[in-house]
């Protein structure tokens, strides 16, 4: 059962679940609304920008900095990947190896590699290593159930 309340009362929007039992499918539900609520600083040249969460296909850390990946773009976030992570918790992000988070929303396909290793394959046809310690993480993200950082 959905129901929307419109009008002017409304300081800003809210969502509220009632449910008997928060399964998979409401909680995939519930990440995906959060994710909607955040947005990152990132930059581009000496340009600073605040982008929504629901745009960052993956972060990733090279060496002391962190790039925003975008379907289009690349920006550098002043933020480490430690410092994002528990900001993304009950987010449709993951981390999949040391150095990467991704957005769950943009993955197409998983497949098994050798050294007990997958490869991520995103919708934008990237392609990223999820490392073997990361696995079971993803597996529960995109199972519905949270997991905590490692």
């Amino acid at each position: 059962k959905l129901t929307i309340h419109q009008g002017c009362d409304c300081v800003e929007p809210e969502i509220e679940l009632r449910c008997r039992f928060l399964d998979h499918r409401l909680k995939k539900m519930t990440e995906y609304i959060r994710q909607y609520t955040i947005c990152l600083k990132g930059f581009s040249e000496k340009e600073l920008y605040h982008i929504p969460l629901e745009q960052i296909c993956y972060m990733e850390a090279v060496g002391k900095k962190t790039f925003l990946y975008l379907k289009d773009q690349v920006l550098e976030s002043p933020e480490s990947l430690i410092r994002l992570e528990p900001l993304l918790f009950g987010t449709p992000v993951v981390r999949i190896s040391k150095s990467c988070l991704i957005n769950t929303d943009y993955l197409r396909s998983v497949r098994a590699l050798v050294n007990h290793r997958m490869e991520a394959t995103l919708t934008t046809g990237e392609k990223l290593i999820i490392s073997r310690t990361y696995i079971p993480s993803l597996l529960k993200k995109l199972e519905g159930s949270e997991t905590s950082s490692h």
